[in-house]
């Protein structure tokens, strides 16, 4: 290992052209929706179960109506963002009333996920 270790350049890995497009979905759909995003090629989103239910929707005090409602958050770059965001759109019918809604925002800075290759790490474990 020679010294003194050059540290990489920090404006080649922030990416400052990402965008987070988030919704809910009150009665489910994510794992429909999640194989058809990676089908195009968007590989950067995940989702969760709350509990909940659409507002305005009657419930029992303590009790939550629906176990179905979903929050999903997808990063895609700036020049996919409005694709994307209306394809969410309609492949979730968000036109339509309780379905859930969506919002997309710029994120101020991202991080590239830069997995070594195999060879790689094996040359420097055994360079050490």
């Amino acid at each position: 290992m020679l010294l003194p270790i050059s540290k990489p350049d920090v404006s080649k890995h922030y990416l400052d052209y990402t965008w987070l497009i988030s919704g809910v979905l009150y009665e489910g759909g994510t794992d429909v929706l999640i194989p058809e995003l990676m089908k195009r090629g968007i590989n950067e989103v995940y989702f969760y179960n709350v509990a909940g239910s659409p507002i305005g929707r009657k419930s029992v005090v303590g009790v939550a109506d629906s176990f179905d409602v979903e929050q999903f958050h997808v990063v895609v770059s700036a020049d996919q963002a409005e694709n994307i965001f209306d394809y969410i759109y309609r492949f979730c019918e968000l036109s339509l009333p309780n379905k859930g809604f969506i919002n997309m925002n710029k994120l101020f800075y991202s991080t590239r996920l830069d997995l070594p290759e195999l060879s790689e790490t094996a040359n420097a474990e055994m360079s050490d």
